[in-house]
């Protein structure tokens, strides 16, 4: 198992989320799942997330969910660190994933308050109290407008209060502003905290003082690269990047998983671009098209090479 960052550490960089890849009939494809973990290391993200939003976790089974795990912590092989998510519809469900992904040897866990049902505040504070006496790892919280979102005062409140959570993933309305408040007010008690959005604001999230982004992993050798850039001051370098992205991050804004699967079957990751029913959406000729030229425009930002 990756060894978890010290009190004098801190997770950093691009924590990629792989797509869950499908076959045709929908069914999970187990061989581009490993081919999607592979590529996701390989490819420059510091860390991998799995499965989350970008994996179309809401569609798995909880014995997929399982399978997802084993897969991910043999596939990654402590190579870089690894997030599970673990949310689910009730304070248990969330519980008995996270036990056991930690079995299965993950680095830590995300999730959002079981939203099912709306919580209370009480009952959000009483949901991470009983996930960290579940585990022994560190536990991201995901502040999403689709849960139920918390304020940088309550997430404040979580970290300097229950043990285990440390890290927050943040991805409200106006999350830079949120993150840049958390961080003044949680100080220590906060280890860091991580944009989403794609990236599209990695720049901003970093001049912020956020430790890294977790975005779907179908660019994280070109989103790797942003970061590593600004690690290493070079700052217009990074936003010439992150410009040249823009017209791609619009489609990913339409189209979302189909559009990260899309790309990983373009570069010869998975087989197959499925996505599970309901709520399907293809992209037709015209978006295909497009796709065409705005991939062209990137070739030399793309590192890593389908063997």
């Amino acid at each position: 198992m990756t060894t978890n960052p010290s009190e004098s550490t801190q997770y950093r960089g691009i924590f990629g989320i792989p797509a869950t890849p499908f076959h045709e009939d929908e069914t999970l494809d187990t061989r581009s799942l490993e081919s999607v973990l592979n590529f996701s290391v390989e490819n420059g993200c510091h860390g991998i997330v799995m499965p989350v939003m970008a994996s179309e976790y809401q569609s798995l089974t909880d014995s997929e969910r399982r399978q997802v795990f084993d897969i991910t912590t043999k596939v990654v092989d402590s190579r870089i660190p690894t997030v599970a998510g673990v949310t689910g519809v009730s304070n248990i469900h969330s519980i008995e994933l996270a036990r056991y992904a930690e079995g299965s040897g993950f680095d830590s866990v995300i999730a959002m308050p079981p939203h099912s049902l709306k919580p209370t505040t009480s009952e959000v504070l009483e949901f991470f109290e009983q996930l960290s006496d579940a585990v022994n790892i560190p536990i991201w919280i995901q502040n999403h407008s689709l849960g139920a979102p918390l304020s940088a005062a309550q997430l404040s409140e979580l970290c300097e209060n229950v043990e285990n959570v440390d890290y927050i993933k943040e991805e409200t309305a106006l999350a830079g502003q949120l993150a840049s408040v958390l961080l003044e007010q949680a100080g220590d008690a906060v280890k860091g905290v991580m944009g989403g959005m794609g990236c599209k604001f990695l720049v901003s999230e970093f001049n912020r003082g956020m430790c890294g982004n977790m975005p779907a992993s179908h660019f994280g050798d070109i989103h790797s690269r942003i970061w590593n850039l600004l690690e290493d001051g070079d700052e217009a370098g990074a936003r010439e990047i992150q410009t040249r992205m823009a017209p791609l991050n619009n489609y990913e804004s339409l189209y979302g998983q189909s559009a990260f699967k899309e790309i990983l079957f373009r570069r010869g990751v998975i087989a197959s671009t499925t996505t599970r029913s309901p709520g399907r959406k293809s992209l037709d000729e015209y978006d295909l098209a497009e796709y065409d030229v705005l991939l062209a425009g990137i070739d030399d930002l793309l590192i890593w090479k389908a063997s």
